[in-house]
């Protein structure tokens, strides 16, 4: 039963969980949740990692001041791009993606999608689910 919650859900495999995912994809994103999308993200993405470790090092080679510039400036930045994600302005969009490649961070390592712990937090939620 886990593993068919899991495939519904979180892999969306069939037509009806490809229906959910459509209709909660609808429902986050939209200009309201912007501010709290951009908020989660940074957390997810930049503040709940190595920016933490230095800020949180006895040496504080990061003040706390320092750590709200970053957050607040990583917040703005991610609010324009989800903005543009949410109003579908995809040729800016392509232009900020392709000329940043260009520009910046192109020689970097590829990218590799790291989930951070979320979909086994999600299975203990289905887990858990199935026990009530």
């Amino acid at each position: 039963m886990r593993n068919i919650l899991f495939d519904e859900l979180l892999l969306g495999k069939s037509v009806k969980a490809k229906e959910m995912n459509s209709r909660v994809k609808d429902h986050i994103f939209n200009i309201e949740n912007l501010n709290m999308i951009a908020k989660a993200i940074t957390h997810f993405a930049f503040r709940n990692g190595p920016i933490e470790d230095m800020h949180a090092d006895p040496k504080k080679q990061l003040l706390d001041n320092d750590m709200k510039i970053l957050n607040k400036f990583m917040v703005n930045r991610l609010a324009y791009v989800i903005k543009l994600i949410i109003e579908e302005r995809w040729f800016e969009f392509n232009f900020l993606v392709i000329q940043t490649d260009l520009m910046y961070g192109h020689d970097w390592d590829e990218a590799e999608p790291d989930d951070g712990g979320t979909i086994i937090l999600m299975e203990k939620m289905i887990k858990n689910l199935n026990m009530c």
